[in-house]
């Protein structure tokens, strides 16, 4: 049991990492803003759709 969870551990370990490493690149090269326009423009765009 105890190297079970050790491993899970390791993995979970692992898993934050990675997704630290992504939020990074996607911060360093722009996608976050992009996401943010574009999350905008659907809202305003809807607006419209219930006229």
């Amino acid at each position: 049991m105890t190297d079970s969870s050790l491993e899970m551990t390791s993995q979970e370990e692992i898993i934050q990492e990675r997704v630290s490493q992504s939020r990074k690149f996607l911060r360093l090269n722009g996608f976050n803003q992009s996401i943010r326009e574009l999350l905008s423009e659907i809202k305003e765009d809807s607006k419209y759709d219930l006229l």
